[in-house]
């Protein structure tokens, strides 16, 4: 059992790095390399911003249905993932309390990868809500092309200046709304896992003297861990409603400053 779980984890983090490319490859090729899909999204933020509505061009709105898809496929494995050494965590620490043993070292290894299995969830599931947002970061990638520069600079320039009559490029509102669902996104998934782990953690902390020493040690280790992540979790939360609440300047340290 234990074997079977350990094998399922490890292929779960194989999948997680090659299965989206391998799955989208046949419709997405093109997009494959990292300087085209790079590329592609240059272009396609020059043409939106250039653009006379906030309706996404052809290339751009491809490029959001491909990284929609990619990181669909990632939550599905993520969440998998979670699964698998969730139980495997279970099941070494249900060794653990029989006999004792090095099985700690094994279960308190697979509940870190649990834990880092739910942070790959929750950035995915902000990916897939809102993919657009998502793209963004590429473009600090690699060389900026004379239009990308200059669009940028636009960007940057029509975030700090209050609109005008005309009311500024369409592409702009469109670009801060996104902004800030993609961070309102991961602010309410993450605060819900901290509501969990810290009730959690709590639960467990009172109960760290009842029962055997395994049993003890089990909970305050799982205490411990709940805690931990709860506290980075809440971190990021804050941050996300900082950002969301300020989508100009988020935009802006996406696009690397502009």
């Amino acid at each position: 059992m234990i074997g079977l779980l350990v094998a399922a984890g490890v292929a779960s983090m194989v999948a997680f790095v090659f299965a989206p490319a391998a799955l989208l490859g046949g419709r997405y090729g093109s997009f494959r390399q990292e300087a085209a899909l790079r590329d592609g999204v240059s272009r396609g933020l020059v043409e939106f911003w250039q653009g006379n509505g906030p309706e996404y061009p052809a290339l751009l709105a491809r490029l959001v249905d491909y990284w929609f898809r990619w990181h669909a496929i990632k939550v599905a494995i993520s969440a998998l993932m979670l699964i698998v050494f969730v139980l495997l965590a279970a099941a070494l620490w249900r060794g653990y309390l029989r006999s004792g043993g090095a099985r700690a070292l094994g279960a308190i290894t697979a509940t870190s990868f649990a834990t880092l299995a739910v942070g790959l969830l929750l950035l995915n599931i902000q990916a897939t809500a809102v993919p657009l947002v998502a793209l963004l970061p590429l473009l600090s990638g690699g060389p900026h092309s004379g239009d990308l520069t200059r669009t940028l600079h636009e960007v940057r320039d029509s975030v700090n200046r209050p609109p005008g009559p005309h009311g500024g490029p369409p592409a702009l509102p469109v670009l801060l709304g996104e902004v800030e669902r993609y961070h309102w996104v991961l602010a309410a998934a993450a605060g819900t896992v901290v509501l969990a782990t810290a009730l959690a953690s709590a639960i467990l902390w009172r109960r760290r003297r009842a029962g055997s020493a395994r049993a003890g040690f089990m909970r305050k280790a799982l205490s411990i861990t709940l805690a931990v992540t709860a506290t980075l979790l809440l971190t990021v939360v804050a941050y996300s409603a900082y950002s969301a609440a300020t989508p100009g300047d988020a935009l802006l340290a996406l696009l690397g400053g502009g």
